[in-house]
């Protein structure tokens, strides 16, 4: 009997540790994967596309950031930057996304991780020529 209870105990830990593994698997509650921002100054429409749908939580994934001017030529040879993280908790990425160019405007953004639920900025800093831009995206958890 007292085998049957330690059985018992350990299946209940398992189940436990199986339900906590899944519920951090949970994607972000945007309503698409696509998402779009026209930047402060109004030189670049900026807008990405996540390579795995929806955005996913503990999961390094990449992004297709597509940057244009106003009048939809495509931005080549853009110098981009990425940086980001929790307002809320003041702490940044757990990652450092890398950003190569692809051309036609796309650009992939490697490296991209939300480690907890909440409220994460992510933002990009944009050279082309002698412009320079800062683009926010705000994802939700």
């Amino acid at each position: 009997m007292e085998s049957i209870n330690k059985v018992n105990h350990n299946l209940v830990k398992l189940f436990i540790f199986i339900g906590f593994c899944f519920s951090t698997a949970v994607y972000a509650s945007e309503t698409s994967n696509v998402s779009s921002k026209t930047a402060g100054s109004m030189h670049f429409h900026v807008s990405y596309a996540s390579k795995v749908e929806p955005l996913p939580l503990n999961l390094i994934h990449s992004w297709i950031l597509h940057v244009e001017v106003l009048d939809g030529k495509p931005v080549e040879n853009a110098e981009i930057s990425v940086y980001g993280g929790m307002p809320a908790h003041k702490h940044g990425l757990p990652t450092a996304p890398v950003v190569t160019e692809i051309g036609a405007g796309d650009y992939l953004v490697e490296g991209i991780k939300f480690s907890m639920r909440g409220q994460w900025e992510l933002w990009f800093d944009i050279r082309a020529g002698d412009i320079t831009e800062k683009v926010k995206f705000d994802v939700e958890f």
